[in-house]
């Protein structure tokens, strides 16, 4: 990363603090053994310095110079100033990508605070028991198709319309797509397959189609840039639950995004009975 965006990320973080008022003056330890310099009566601690020297120094395989300990510091008096004129600047308000680093870094540390626990496999497990519907594989179809290569309107038409008698009549599918039909590869499977699957063999809008479909139902034809596409149900059947531990990670990984969901809306609506939020007339209806 750029040297200067580095630097100038490192201000936009150091805003977040300082405006939502996080390095709070009346709580920090002024002393003077603790307070190496003094920004507009803002300290800068000993712990900071030496926070940045130990990033310096793992970089460095000689040791740290006093020189270089005063230009470190000039360094964090630096960020300061230009952390004070940004809060001066109002940039939280002014600046779209201070505002946008402002709320990410503020959603990253609630959802940082909310996952800071150790979650017990009972816990997964009750959740996966009480939510089972949710991970349950998708349907999946055994689907026959019958199709028409378009070529001219007159004859597709008559062909269609032979199509549509011997299948109303209650033809044999299979028959009716021999006599009738033309070839169309990949020829779907004659098995049990889930949607990502038909989608190796058919157009999105077909696969969408035939989950619509009721066991036994035969779609119209049904156009596509290929041809015409008469689709056949054969059966389905629903996914059936796994066992929980083929399924932890995915578990986990809901149990996470819903946590994380809840503690969001949580803080949200702590901060909306912290603030005044006031509606304009057209919305206080």
């Amino acid at each position: 990363m750029n040297k200067n965006i580095s630097f100038l990320l490192g201000i936009f973080l150091g805003l977040i603090f300082i405006f939502l008022g996080i390095l709070d003056n009346q709580t920090m330890d002024k002393t003077k053994t603790n307070v190496v310099a003094l920004v507009n009566d803002h300290p800068i601690l000993q712990s900071d310095l030496d926070l940045a020297l130990k990033a310096l120094s793992m970089n460095k395989d000689n040791s740290i110079t006093p020189k270089q300990v005063k230009l470190v510091l000039d360094r964090l008096i630096d960020e300061q100033l230009l952390l004070q004129r940004g809060v001066e600047l109002n940039l939280p308000q002014n600046s779209s990508p201070v505002r946008k680093i402002i709320v990410n870094s503020m959603i990253d540390s609630i959802l940082s605070e909310n996952n800071d626990f150790l979650i017990k496999k009972d816990d997964l497990l009750s959740f996966y028991n009480e939510n089972v519907a949710f991970f349950l594989p998708s349907k999946e179809l055994r689907l026959k198709k019958l199709f028409i290569k378009i070529s001219d309107p007159i004859i597709d038409e008559d062909r269609l319309d032979v199509v549509r008698e011997m299948l109303i009549n209650g033809d044999d599918f299979d028959k009716v797509a021999s006599l009738k039909g033309d070839s169309f590869l990949p020829e779907i499977p004659d098995t049990y397959l889930p949607e990502r699957k038909l989608l190796d063999y058919l157009d999105p809008i077909l696969v969408k189609n035939a989950f619509n479909l009721k066991d036994g139902q035969i779609t119209s034809e049904i156009e596509t840039n290929d041809g015409y596409h008469f689709l056949y149900l054969v059966d389905s059947k629903k996914g059936e639950p796994l066992p929980f531990d083929e399924m932890k990670e995915k578990v986990k990984a809901e149990y996470i995004r819903r946590s994380d969901e809840d503690a969001l809306i949580n803080y949200l609506n702590w901060l909306r009975d912290r603030y005044n939020v006031v509606y304009g007339e057209k919305f206080n209806e």
